[in-house]
Order: structure tokens, then sequence, then C-alpha cells
């Protein structure tokens, strides 16, 4: 007997199965790529909410808390003083200039020249209270009694967006905000 020569068996794919591979790789890809494609767009809105949601509701805190624990008075114009007093009848009024216990006087506004919600006041100056990730419109402060002996309450309204200029829905956020403070009576 003789020694046989070991035959070596390759294992190779077919032509059949590599393009039943091909084909399924090529159905499977775009639906994976759509769905990380969605899942990023919706990543984006999300960053974009928190951001105006953060911004939206510090600026609406703080406007709230300053009015509330030091406005005296609602005037509609400066210095604020018994002439230019507002906000005495149930008519709704625009809000202009606030008065503290110690006559020095504030306010809240909308700043047109970069659509942000400014501070201004006889003491500190001007500062802008949003950033510049985003818009604010619709922005209204207005005042009205509910009766004679009651102090002013105070409507705030606005709209915060993200600031971009994409129009794509998934590339734009907003969110309305509204409030109403009463003001302390001393």
């Amino acid at each position: 007997m003789g020694i046989k020569k070991s035959q070596k068996l390759y294992k190779t794919f077919t032509l059949i199965e590599i393009i039943v591979v091909i084909a399924t790789i090529s159905l499977v890809l775009p639906a994976l790529f759509t769905i990380i494609f969605a899942i990023l767009q919706q990543q984006i809105k999300i960053q974009r909410l928190s951001i105006i949601k953060r911004e939206g509701d510090n600026v609406l805190n703080l406007m709230e808390n300053t009015i509330r624990n030091y406005s005296e008075s609602v005037h509609s114009a400066t210095p604020p003083n018994d002439t230019n007093k507002i906000c005495q009848s149930k008519n709704q009024q625009e809000a202009i200039y606030f008065k503290d216990k110690f006559n020095n006087w504030f306010r809240f506004y909308l700043n047109n020249n970069n659509n942000k919600i400014a501070s201004q006041s006889s003491i500190v100056g001007l500062i802008d209270l949003t950033s510049s990730q985003t818009k604010i419109d619709n922005f209204t402060i207005q005042c009205y009694r509910t009766s004679l002996y009651s102090p002013p309450v105070i409507n705030i309204n606005f709209t915060i967006s993200y600031n971009t200029s994409f129009l794509r829905v998934e590339e734009n956020a907003s969110l309305n905000y509204q409030t109403k403070v009463k003001l302390r009576s001393y």
C-alpha cells in the first residue's frame, strides 16, 4: 500500500450564497441608516427643547420673583411717580415700569435689536436675560386689578424658540410661557 497524499478541502462560498448575502445587506443597511438618522434628528430636537426650556424657565422665574418681591407700583413712564401710575382699574394695560419701596425703578422688555428679553433698572442698567441661542416673540407684560382694593395682577406672556435659520421641522423648537403675578400689598 502506498501512502496517499492528504487532500486539502477548501470551503468557499458559492456565487449564489454571495449574492444572497449582498442582497440581504442591501435591504437591511438603508433601513438601519434611516433608523439611526431619525434617532439623531430626535436628539437634536430634544437638545434644542432642553435649551429653550432651561432659558424660558430661568427668565420667567427671575421676572416673576423680582416683580412679586420688589415691585410696589406699576407705571407707564420713567421716572415713576403718581401722575404716571397705572393698573388702577380692571382694564388690562401695558405694564412698562415697576417701582420698588426705595423709589428705584426697573422694567422687563423685548430688545428688538436681538429678540432677547432684557432687564433695565435705575441701579444696574441694561442686562440681556436670554442668550443668543434663543429668540423671543410675542412678549407682553400687562396689568389689571381684580377689584378696587386688591393689588395689581401682572400677566407675563412670551414665546421662546431656538434661534436657527433652518426651516425643517426637526430643527425648530419653541415653547409658550404665560403666568400671572400678584403684587404684594404693603
